[in-house]
């Protein structure tokens, strides 16, 4: 027999639930403590290796899923003073997909781990007393390392999170500039040369380095210099065509901007659909 102690009476319920589904028998009764109720689980767990296994997976997943979560959320609150559930949401959102591998961008700050060897290792350390284990003291003394990591990992989320903030702003007040200009052009060609694009107008006749330069609304650099490329979406804010075809290179970060701010007016084409004859002689318009 194993007997979990519990401070929240939820975790106890909700790890008898993992327990369940590994078809691990457990009984849960409440006791009184100095004046405090505490919440008690007894697993019923046989010395065969098959069993500790399910015994493992069950309070693994538990960690893993839902206490890491718990966690994640208490520094916010605690730590970082958010009381916005919309914002924490979003906040452990990142954590995560993080924790999924859906951020590689942000493990690498922080490198790889196997989280749920670290826990499994730990059990079964503790496993090998006979007397009650307290899960909150696991979790402070044991579990601390994992804790640590999920600070690093909270701490990233948020500024993960600002920056998201900060780009969805300045998407939408791009989207409102464009809105109230003018258009100037009917259609303009996007051809990716790997590195930047080369302009074509409707006529399919390209636009130079000073027919872009030109063409762009001084204002945009002028209140938003650190946001607006010059080189890409200055000159189509300010030509404001009402198509856009973007020629190879969908995957580029600067073409999901595009998508994002000029919406149903962007068509992303395979790159060999552009007429080859229009590219040669070639030339670096960007020196113009």
């Amino acid at each position: 027999m194993i007997e979990f102690i519990f401070k929240q009476k939820s975790d106890a319920i909700k790890l008898q639930e993992y327990l369940n589904k590994e078809f691990i028998q457990s009984w849960f009764h409440e006791t009184l403590f100095q004046h405090k109720r505490h919440y008690n689980l007894t697993i019923e767990v046989s010395p065969f290796f098959k069993e500790r296994e399910k015994l493992f997976n069950g309070v693994t997943r538990f960690v893993l899923n839902d206490k890491c979560m718990d966690w994640s959320e208490s520094v916010l609150r605690e730590n970082y003073f958010y009381e916005d559930s919309d914002e924490i949401n979003q906040i452990l959102e990142i954590v995560s997909e993080m924790r999924m591998g859906e951020r590689p961008e942000l493990i690498e700050l922080i490198g790889e781990w196997d989280e749920g060897g670290y826990v499994r290792d730990s059990l079964e350390h503790l496993l090998e007393g006979k007397a009650p284990i307290s899960f909150d003291s696991f979790s402070k003394f044991r579990l601390k390392k994992l804790e640590e990591r999920l600070l690093l990992m909270v701490d990233l989320a948020i500024d993960e999170y600002k920056m998201e903030q900060e780009y969805q702003m300045f998407v939408h007040m791009l989207r409102e500039y464009l809105a109230s200009r003018e258009q100037k052009v009917l259609t303009i060609h996007l051809y990716s040369t790997g590195y930047g694009f080369r302009f074509f107008d409707e006529d399919m006749k390209e636009l130079t380095r000073q027919d872009l330069t030109k063409a762009i609304d001084k204002r945009l650099l002028t209140n938003h210099p650190l946001y607006v490329d010059s080189y890409t979406i200055a000159p189509l804010l300010s030509l404001a065509p009402r198509k856009i075809h973007v020629y190879g290179n969908g995957d580029h970060q600067l073409v999901r901007t595009l998508q994002n701010i000029f919406e149903e007016r962007i068509e992303l084409l395979p790159l060999n659909y552009f007429p080859d004859t229009l590219l040669y002689p070639s030339w670096d318009i960007a020196s113009e």
